[in-house]
Order: C-alpha cells, then sequence, then structure tokens
C-alpha cells in the first residue's frame, strides 16, 4: 500500500499532464486504503466534476462528509455537503445532515434553517413522521420559548396528533407560568438597588485611583515645611471625607430607564427572551419621543442577541435615514440583507444589496453578493412573510392552514435564535476556502469579523479569497481595512503586507508590490520565496530605472557643431568689445 503523501503526489501529477482518468483510477483506490481521509473524496468528487459524472460526485461527495462528521471535522462536512447543493437541491437529506453539523458547531440559527428546508420537503413529500421529528429538534435549539412549542402543538393537532399536541402546549403553558413568576420576583426597586450599588461601587473606586495617582505624586514634604505639609494633607483628608458624605444620591430613574435596566437584569440571569421583550419596548417607547440614539442603542442591542431579528434591523436603517447618516445607513442595509440572505429570502435580500448600489456604487460587499445570487429551480419565496414581518403587521390568533402554522413557527424560531460563537464561524470560513468554496467561505469571515477579537484575521482570508478569485480591487481594498486595525503583534501583519504584494504584483505595479514585500520582510527575514521575489523586482526596477535614465539622456544631448559655432562667436565678440 502507497503512502498517502505518494497518492496526492501521483495524482498531483497526472492532473498537471491533464490525464484526470489516471489521477481517478489512483483515487478510487486511495479511497479503499485511506477510508477515513476525508480530502481524497473531496479531490475525486471534483475530478468526477471535471470529467462529467455528475452522479459518481455526488456519491463520493456525501460519502466523503459522512466521513468528516465520524472524524468530527464538521466545518469540512458542512463544506462537502455545499457542494452536493450545488450539483443538486434535490438531495433531501442533506439538509438534514446540514442541520446536525451546524447543530453540533453550536451555529443554532443555521441548524434551524437546514431542518426548517428539510421539513418542509418532507411535507411536500407526504413525510409527516420525519418533518415532525424535525420540528422537535428545533425545538431542541430553542428551547424554553413558549411561542414555538405552542405553534409546534398546533401543527401537531392539524396533521391528527392531538396527544402530543395538547402535551406540548401544556409544557407551554407551565414555561410562560414560570416566567410570570420570574417577572413579579424582579421588580424595580431591585433594579434601582443594583444601579446605586454599581454607582457607589463606581465612587469607591474612582476615589481609590485618585489615592494611588497621588501617591505617584511628588511628596509634599519636599517642597514645604512639615508644618505646612501637614496641614496640606489634613486638609485634603477632610475634603476628601466630605466628598464622599456629600456624594448625591442617583436621580429617580424614569419608567424607560427602569425597563432598559430590567432588561440588562434579565440577561445577566441568562433570560434572553425577556431581556429582548423589555429591550423592544423600551426602544418604542424612545422611538415616540424622537430619542434616536437611544432607539439606535437598543436596536443594536437586539440585533447583536438576534442575529435574524428582521424587525430591529429595519428600524436602524429607518434611524439612519433620520439623521442622515450615510455610513451607518450602508451598514444597517447590509446586515438587514444578510440576514435576510441567511432567512432563505433571497429576492428581498438580492433588491436591498441593488439599493445599496445606488448608494455606494463600489461596495465590495453588495457588488460579491449580487454576483453571487443564482436564483435556484426549487426556491422558496418567503417575500410576503417578512414583507408581514418588516411592516410590524400583527399576527392573527387564528391560522387557516398548514402552511400559516409553518411561516409562523419557521418567523419564530429565527425571532429566539441567537448568533453561536464566532470562532466557529471562523474555522467553517477556513474549511470553505479550502474546498474553493470561496464566496461562502466570505460570508463566513464577514460574520466573524463582528468580533473584535477576530476582525483582523478574518479581513486578511476575505482579502485572501478575493485575490485567489481574481478580484484583485476588492482584496487591496479589503487587506488595507485590515491594515487599519490596530494593537496586534507586528508579526501576525505579515500575511497582509504579503497578500497586498501578491495582489499588486498580478496588477504588474511593481513598485507598490516590492514596497509590500519588503515591509513583509522586515517583520520575517526567513522566508526564501520573498527573497527571491525582492531580489527579482530589485533588479527589474534597476533595469527599468537605467533604461530611462539613458533614454531622457538621448532626448537632451545637445547638438555638438551647434554649441561650437555658439562658442566661437562668443569670444571672437568679447575680444572685440575689450578691443
Amino acid at each position: 500500500m502507497s503512502e498517502l503523501g505518494e497518492v496526492k503526489r501521483k495524482v498531483a501529477e497526472f492532473e498537471a499532464s491533464g490525464d484526470e482518468k489516471k489521477a481517478v483510477a489512483e483515487l478510487e483506490k486511495a479511497i479503499q486504503d485511506f477510508p477515513k481521509e476525508g480530502s481524497l473524496f473531496n479531490k475525486l468528487g471534483d475530478l468526477y466534476i471535471k470529467i462529467n459524472h455528475q452522479a459518481d460526485a455526488l456519491r463520493i461527495y456525501e460519502r466523503g462528509a459522512k466521513v468528516f462528521k465520524e472524524e468530527t471535522y464538521y466545518p469540512n462536512a458542512i463544506a462537502l455537503c455545499k457542494k452536493i447543493l450545488r450539483l443538486s437541491k434535490n438531495q433531501v437529506d442533506i439538509y438534514a445532515i446540514l442541520g446536525e453539523l451546524h447543530k453540533e458547531l453550536d451555529q443554532r440559527g443555521e441548524a434551524a434553517n437546514y431542518f426548517l428546508e428539510y421539513a418542509d420537503r418532507k411535507m411536500k413529500e407526504n413525510d409527516l413522521e420525519s418533518a415532525l421529528n424535525a420540528y422537535k429538534t428545533i425545538r431542541e435549539l430553542v428551547p424554553g420559548n413558549p411561542k414555538i412549542l405552542e405553534t409546534i402543538s398546533a401543527i401537531y393537532e392539524k396533521v391528527g396528533k392531538k396527544e402530543e399536541g395538547a402535551e406540548l402546549l401544556k409544557e407551554a403553558h407551565e414555561i410562560e407560568h414560570r416566567q410570570e413568576k420570574l417577572r413579579e420576583t424582579i421588580g424595580a426597586e431591585e433594579i434601582v438597588e443594583v444601579r446605586e450599588k454599581a454607582i457607589k461601587e463606581i465612587v469607591e473606586e474612582s476615589i481609590e485611583e485618585e489615592k494611588e495617582e497621588s501617591e505617584k505624586d511628588v511628596d509634599i514634604d519636599e517642597i514645604v515645611s512639615p508644618e505646612i505639609a501637614k496641614l496640606l494633607k489634613d486638609d485634603d483628608r477632610a475634603v476628601t471625607d466630605e466628598e464622599v458624605v456629600t456624594e448625591e444620591s442617583p436621580e429617580e430613574l424614569s419608567e424607560i430607564d427602569k425597563t432598559i435596566e430590567l432588561g440588562k437584569l434579565y440577561l445577566n440571569l441568562g433570560s434572553e427572551e425577556e431581556a429582548i421583550d423589555c429591550f423592544r419596548s423600551a426602544a418604542d417607547e424612545v422611538w415616540k419621543m424622537k430619542d434616536y440614539d437611544t432607539a439606535l442603542s437598543l436596536n443594536k442591542k437586539i440585533a447583536g442577541l438576534r442575529p435574524f431579528d428582521l424587525r430591529s434591523r429595519q428600524h436602524l436603517v429607518e434611524i439612519a435615514k433620520i439623521k442622515d447618516d450615510k455610513e451607518l445607513l450602508i451598514d444597517s442595509m447590509l446586515d438587514l440583507a444578510e440576514s435576510l440572505n441567511r432567512r432563505e429570502a433571497k429576492t428581498e435580500a438580492r433588491d436591498l444589496y441593488k439599493k445599496i448600489l445606488t448608494i455606494d456604487s463600489g461596495n465590495t460587499i453588495a457588488n460579491e453578493m449580487l454576483a453571487a445570487f443564482e436564483q435556484p429551480k426549487d426556491f422558496v419565496d418567503l417575500g410576503e412573510v417578512l414583507r408581514t414581518e418588516l411592516a410590524g403587521e400583527k399576527k392573527t390568533d387564528g391560522f387557516q392552514n398548514i402552511e400559516d402554522l409553518v411561516s409562523q413557527f419557521r418567523r419564530e424560531v429565527f425571532e429566539s435564535i441567537g448568533e453561536g460563537d464566532f470562532h466557529s464561524r471562523y474555522d467553517l470560513g477556513v474549511a470553505y476556502k479550502g474546498m474553493g468554496l470561496y464566496q461562502e467561505a466570505i460570508e463566513e469571515f464577514e460574520i466573524a469579523a463582528k468580533d473584535e477579537e477576530l476582525k483582523f484575521k478574518a479581513l486578511e482570508m476575505i482579502g485572501s479569497c478575493f485575490l485567489e478569485r481574481g478580484k484583485i480591487e476588492d482584496a487591496i481594498k479589503v487587506l488595507n481595512e485590515g491594515l487599519k486595525v490596530t494593537n496586534h503583534p507586528r508579526r501576525e501583519y505579515f500575511g497582509i503586507h504579503f497578500l497586498l504584494g501578491n495582489c499588486y504584483e498580478k496588477k504588474n505595479k511593481l513598485k507598490e508590490a516590492l514596497q509590500c514585500y519588503y515591509n513583509a520582510y522586515k517583520i520575517d527575514k526567513t522566508i526564501p520565496e520573498l527573497t527571491k521575489k525582492i531580489n527579482k523586482f530589485t533588479a527589474i526596477l534597476k533595469k527599468k530605472i537605467k533604461r530611462t535614465t539613458v533614454e531622457r539622456l538621448q532626448q537632451k544631448k545637445p547638438d555638438l557643431k551647434s554649441v561650437s559655432t555658439t562658442r566661437k562667436v562668443k569670444t571672437k565678440k568679447s575680444k572685440i568689445t575689450y578691443l
């Protein structure tokens, strides 16, 4: 049996020589010898696509995804599933696998999205059992949400499972009762006490800091006599004591402030739903009062807690328009479009990206997303549902049919799901990039970039993806944005400088490329490829400068005969004048 490295080398050689069939034969044998090496399945699937064997590619990609899943390489498994759906969106079971994989990564939004899609397709196939099982799994993603339980209960009742529906409804009522008790326990007085305690701690900390600062200053004994020094110190103590004693008590909180503080307390207790209800209520009140700064802050908080929430993002767009803040408007519209896209409302997302380009025609993200949009054949348009939600229309208590219930359920799930771990989004982006799914990778890195710790690395990876796709100007723009991110060790900027050098090299801007490579060289002088590039471009630029200089001199070279005659005439004239 050949070593894995030897197999990969042979495959690369066959592929380089254009002999895909031999490469396929080598890989078909290799997956028998190395059944747990998922990368071989990925490569074999890619080669099947090249030789137009789509059915074989789908089969091998699915096997590879299962291998990656068993080996707990979840991002890689997701990437292979994405490749399957690119080839055929009718592979229904892949939606369930994707749901499970995202659930393992704690990406509850994506998990719910795929389970919902799986359940919808199973409903159309009249496979009610599979659809209901998917709803149960979604329920686990958003535990303790009575609205979702009530809707699932209604779905069970519609399909004839009344007993199970009644159990779920009972559970929903129990959760509501517990939440009501919690609301009664936490009163506004407790909020004020918490706030007073926090203010007291801040005052004490500031006094302590002032004392520490004064200790660092020059000792007063060194400037004045001991008697005066003692007197001054006594005065200082008296002032400090008086300041502590006469500290004014905090003002009475307004009803809106109490609601906001209550929301913060719920958040600290882990009750996100109640916290968001408080923030929404406060946001509505300050909106009526035209306090747009507070409304902006509260809606940002809600949007941060709920990446699929549309109402808060729509309000952010409206606030940006009122404040006439172009930058905020574009950012808010991009965020809303991303949420629509992730909720599979492709039509609305596409329209919004187009609107963004009417404001900022060079917006990299909007241009990239529009280029990536392809209307799938079996696309289910959620436009009407989402338009209703964005317009803030009240939901009716009665439901006409199962489709209405499912739409309601979908809305409630998305409103109840948080973002999850940004690190897992970054890892997923890396997996997509490694398998050539650059658009998917960019989308994941953009989400990861919302985390301040990951922003720098995510921007570098986005730039790298654009470079791989040949979108050089976009790559340069994003990489330069990465250079503006501060507070990172110097060595971490090596990659951005090197990638910028690659970009300028591809544009044949050798001077800029050399400068970027030199910036990278100053950080790490041990990279042989970098040294070669610097020497190569230095030599080319020297030749270019020399050639330009010679050409300039030739253009300026004077006529010798003319110069000689002029000199003679001048000399002769000089003599006559002298005589």
